[in-house]
């Protein structure tokens, strides 16, 4: 059975989704995940929320918090993935988080001999910033519920 076709009437309306007006420090499109400091988001890191509007640097825009939000996407996101934001603030899958311990043949009986572990992925340096509820691919939308708050 093919998946369900879905649209997104991405334009801002008040009262649509709890917001924040925020000062842009660069110049923002619609539907991207926006930094605290104005600018768009960057690679794994924490976000204001999702932008409601565009906007050139020093101008006011509105901002989604919270709920369900149409969100650009920067690749190939499933229903239920975590999201993240890429370095263009578009919605991407998190990574799994890994662990790797190097092996030996020899038992360790020092603390100082121990190699170095490896850790990388989830929330280890991501921030996690919401949940797909529908799926989406490069230059398309997809719905996520938005979790921002640090």
């Amino acid at each position: 059975m093919a998946a369900p076709v879905v649209s997104y009437d991405t334009t801002y309306r008040a009262g649509a989704a709890p917001f924040a007006i925020t000062v842009a420090t660069a110049d923002i499109v619609r539907n991207v995940f926006i930094g605290v400091d104005g600018a768009v988001c960057g690679a794994g890191a924490a976000a204001l929320g999702v932008t409601a509007e565009a906007g050139a640097v020093g101008s006011t825009i509105q901002v989604w918090t919270d709920g369900f939000v149409p969100v650009l996407c920067g690749g190939n996101v499933a229903v239920g993935d975590d999201i993240v934001s890429d370095s263009a603030g578009k919605a991407v899958k998190a990574t799994a988080f890994s662990a790797t311990v190097p092996g030996s043949g020899t038992a360790v009986t020092s603390s100082s001999a121990q190699p170095a572990m490896t850790l990388a992925g989830s929330t280890l340096p991501q921030k996690i910033l919401g949940r797909a509820y529908s799926a989406g691919s490069t230059t398309a939308y997809c719905l996520v519920k938005l979790s921002v708050a640090a």
